[in-house]
């Protein structure tokens, strides 16, 4: 289901690019453990308390799976233009929707050479999944090659479900409806459109709260969530400056560690701080790491050493390896959505900016000189023969 997700996202953003603005939204019109004793022979260990269900610990139930919904909020700032979109969806859930999704898999404040750690597959055949389950790859959402290590076990055939529709408050002149658009088969603004949305509607710091009633499903009634959208993410050291390929950039040294300095989040969700460097086409290194949104990170010195920047110059090759040597700032939030027949349920926000890198000490090749509306001095007569 993650890899669902995230390609529907970015699916939808690189549509967004060829797209021109949104049309106007309609308004909706406001309604009046236990603790572990001692081993020992002699004392009579206490009698387990069970834990309190949670989406960690659940038993998966095919007789009765409930539903999984999902509603994310996106705005991103890649290449000197901004988009934004918000989209949701409802399935039946499946055991997978089960395991958590955290970033427990990475410990915060670490970094990796390459763009994520180490993969390790979950599974080698269906024999290792559950019966409804198949063994599968996660997919190159650009190649559409399989991705070494990635096989995982996931439900096949699951459909999007229109259930209703669903009112979220804490956009700029909402509230607002999102409903079921079968072309896509997601939830957007109004039911239309491309899953778009004005970035002028997306208010920051403040909460949002999604609520549907009289759900179609008999066995799913209603839901809620509460939502703190995080601040507008700006990178505030360094600070962006003109000169990239695409009207701004943010100057790096590799010769020592790298700190970045933005509006944090205080504490709550992470940032995935992703650098790549071009020596040349063939020669590409990414440092990313994932980091505790709280304002401040230093990439150590022994990963900003392996970032070697190509394209000092302004041939055609320094051009395009100007284009690869980027930064991307990815800040992830979310909140449970909880209701009746809700198994799994959550809200999110990302967002993102993508910057050219200047490295340290870059500038370009220095102009001539010579005014060229200057007229060249004659050149001293010769002399009359005697």
């Amino acid at each position: 289901m993650k890899k669902f997700w995230s390609v529907l996202i970015f699916a939808c953003i690189f549509v967004l690019s060829s797209c021109g603005d949104s049309k106007a939204p309609t308004k909706v019109e406001e309604p009046d453990e236990p603790e572990e004793t001692a081993d020992t022979a002699e004392e009579v260990p206490d009698a387990e308390v069970p834990e309190e269900p949670t989406e960690e610990n659940k038993e998966f139930d095919p007789e009765n799976p409930g539903y999984t919904v999902e509603f994310n909020i996106i705005d991103t700032e890649m290449m000197g233009q901004g988009q934004s979109m918000a989209i949701g969806y409802f399935m039946k859930t499946a055991r997978e929707d089960l395991e958590s999704e955290t970033a427990a898999d990475v410990t915060l404040d670490t970094c990796v050479i390459g763009e994520s750690s180490p993969r390790v597959p979950s599974c080698t055949s269906n024999a290792d999944c559950a019966p409804e389950q198949e063994c599968v790859p996660e997919y190159d959402s650009q190649s559409g090659q399989a991705i070494e290590n990635s096989e995982h076990c996931e439900t096949p055939n699951r459909a999007s479900l229109d259930v209703g529709p669903v009112e979220i408050e804490g956009f700029n002149g909402g509230p607002y409806t999102f409903a079921y658009e079968p072309g896509d088969q997601v939830y957007k603004l109004n039911g239309t459109g491309d899953g778009s949305i004005d970035r002028s509607l997306i208010a920051y710091g403040v909460d949002y709260t999604i609520r549907g009633e009289n759900m179609t499903p008999d066995d799913l009634n209603s839901l809620s969530a509460t939502f703190r959208m995080p601040p507008a993410l700006q990178l505030i050291e360094p600070a962006a400056t003109e000169g990239g390929m695409f009207g701004s950039a943010i100057a790096i040294d590799n010769t020592k560690p790298l700190k970045f300095v933005w509006e944090g989040n205080g504490g709550q969700g992470y940032i995935d701080i992703t650098i790549t460097a071009a020596q040349s086409l063939a020669n590409t290194v990414s440092v990313t790491c994932k980091v505790i949104d709280d304002g401040e990170f230093t990439v150590p010195e022994e990963f900003a050493s392996q970032l070697v920047f190509g394209g000092g110059g302004d041939g055609m090759m320094d051009q395009m390896l100007q284009m690869m040597n980027m930064v991307i700032f990815d800040r992830h939030a979310e909140s449970p959505i909880t209701g009746d027949g809700i198994s799994v349920g959550r809200v999110s926000s990302e967002q993102l900016i993508m910057a050219n890198v200047l490295p340290t000490g870059y500038t370009p090749d220095p102009e001539p000189t010579t005014d060229p509306t200057t007229e060249p001095e004659p050149a001293p007569e010769e002399p009359e023969g005697e």
